[in-house]
């Protein structure tokens, strides 16, 4: 990880205040996303690495995106389904699992790819959540304000 502002960044998302206003957080980073062509979301100018995650919602079809934190993990991408340790699992997850084959995309540094969708079985999960953890430490915390298990899912590019 990497500049000055990513130690700021991960202190200010163990904050139980975050938490409670994360709606704030997330319209932060649509609005950067969307301005900058989805080359510059919010966690970006920290130097974390981030995707935007574009899906169908499962209940209206209308298509979503989330921009999230992400990790690099066997060839692939993974998104942890923390929702910053609350109770509930965030809407994309669901959508996520009610999308059909094809239906995914992310956007990465202004590229838009579809992916391959698979929600980790527990013999992967420990390895997938050693490369999120390293990106974000936070996970550990969230962890544990949860009693629900934090969903992994990964990410591969169609070819």
């Amino acid at each position: 990880m990497g500049n000055l502002l990513t130690p700021l960044a991960i202190w200010f998302g163990r904050q139980d205040a975050t938490r409670e206003n994360s709606h704030l957080v997330v319209t932060l980073d649509r609005w950067m996303s969307r301005v900058s062509h989805g080359r510059v979301p919010l966690l970006r100018l920290a130097a974390l690495p981030t995707l935007t995650l574009h899906v169908p919602g499962r209940r209206s079809g209308e298509p979503r995106s989330t921009p999230l934190l992400c990790a690099s993990w066997n060839n692939g991408l993974v998104v942890v389904g923390s929702n910053w340790g609350g109770q509930t699992t965030p809407a994309w997850v669901h959508n996520l699992r009610a999308a059909g084959e094809g239906e995914v995309e992310i956007s990465v540094y202004g590229a838009r790819l579809v992916v391959d969708v698979r929600e980790l079985p527990d013999d992967e999960r420990a390895s997938a959540w050693a490369a999120a953890v390293r990106v974000w430490p936070n996970y550990e915390i969230y962890a544990r304000r949860t009693t629900r298990t934090l969903p992994i899912f990964h990410l591969t590019p169609r070819l």
